[in-house]
């Protein structure tokens, strides 16, 4: 009993530094925009966010591996929600220009914003209740998940270079303002009930990372 007492003791204090964190920083450029310093260097910018992203891609497929060898839908879809922000992610690093295109692409500029969009729709789903049989399912078709949300990050590179209209803006908005205003409106769904959800799990002792995925 002492035990049990002990570990609900510490969920408080844990909850709250895994959420200070995030808050600290926002708190932080809220307070001195100062600090945001501005830097444009075009190559660092490319290999910088390259390497984020790269570094992301491979700890999202590590997870989905240990996912699928534990059978855990759970973690598979959490893994999902990373690679899907990471993949994008990729595509906004090629949008740099004079490094592999010559001007700046719309398509490749709001990757990021739509990344982030279809990241939500994993977390959110990954915080829904999964009965056996639905993970199951999961698990039994995860292979073919994976594919689908790489084949969309494919064509959404090929729509790009491709100039399709909506997405052959040559000087895309780098400042958010409407239709990406919208999707940062609707990504905040998903994202907040995964928060609430992961973080009810960690205070009933369901699951041990539930600090961690509602702080992320």
């Amino acid at each position: 009993m002492r035990a049990g007492t002990d570990a609900g003791s510490l969920r408080s204090p844990l909850w709250g530094l895994a959420l200070s964190v995030p808050l600290a920083g926002l708190l932080l450029l809220l307070a001195a925009p100062s600090a945001d310093v501005h830097w444009e260097d075009h190559p660092s910018h490319f290999w910088l966010v390259l390497g984020t992203a790269a570094v992301s891609t491979t700890l999202a497929f590590a997870t989905s591996g240990i996912s699928l060898r534990r059978a855990d839908a759970r973690l598979f879809l959490i893994s999902l929600s990373f690679l899907a922000a990471a993949g994008f992610l990729t595509l906004h690093a090629l949008a740099t220009p004079g490094v592999l295109l010559d001007g700046p692409n719309q398509g490749f500029t709001i990757a990021t914003p739509v990344g982030l969009l279809v990241a939500a729709v994993f977390a959110g789903w990954s915080a829904l209740p999964l009965p056996p049989a639905r993970a199951q399912a999961i698990v039994r078709h995860a292979q073919l998940v994976r594919a689908l949300l790489i084949a969309v990050m494919v064509a959404w590179a090929a729509v790009s270079l491709g100039s399709v209209p909506l997405l052959d803006d040559p000087t895309p908005a780098e400042r958010a303002g409407g239709g990406l205003i919208a999707l940062a409106v609707l990504a905040l769904i998903p994202y907040a009930f995964a928060a609430w959800r992961y973080a009810t799990m960690a205070f009933r002792g369901a699951r041990g990372s539930g600090f961690s995925l509602a702080s992320a």
